[in-house]
């Protein structure tokens, strides 16, 4: 009833964090299907339009505006991608050296290329990976932009 539960050690919590590590990165890797899955939708909607509409101004218009959202998503997927490559990296150096150091070396890495802003750096991890899954939740926001653009093009041929 009073008992006080023990804290996990330094190497538990260090098990932990490198497990997230792994998660996250297997999480973000689900981008790659999610970009095909906007080219699909892109090809159909660009498909649609030259079945029937190429002619005319309002189908021009959904054609700037697939072309737009399919960029939007690619650059999103770049950015998925290249951050489950950056977190799988420090996962498997994390095996020889420790977060802090990692992450120090991350850090001044990303800022010296001008990847990351300097008031960026050092933040937690649990705050990289929450930007890490609203990049995701973007991502997928973006893909279902995609559909209803296509399902609006479908009705105005039908």
């Amino acid at each position: 009833t009073g008992r006080i539960r023990n804290l996990p050690s330094k190497t538990e919590r260090f098990s932990a964090m490198k497990m997230n590590f792994y998660v996250v990165a297997q999480l973000l890797s689900a981008t790659t299907a999610i970009l095909l899955s906007g080219y699909l939708a892109f090809a159909l909607s660009i498909f649609a339009i030259l079945f029937k509409g190429w002619q005319s101004f309002e189908f021009w218009t959904f054609i700037v505006i697939t072309l737009l959202l399919s960029g939007l998503h690619h650059y999103l997927s770049f950015r998925v991608k290249f951050d489950a490559q950056l977190i799988k990296m420090i996962a498997r150096e994390s095996q020889t050296e420790s977060i802090e150091n990692l992450t120090l070396q991350f850090d001044q890495t990303l800022v010296s290329m001008k990847l990351m802003p300097a008031s960026k750096a050092g933040r937690d991890w649990s705050q990289r990976f929450a930007g890490c899954f609203k990049l995701l939740k973007l991502q997928i926001a973006l893909l279902l932009i995609q559909y209803l653009v296509l399902m609006i093009l479908i009705s105005r041929i039908i």
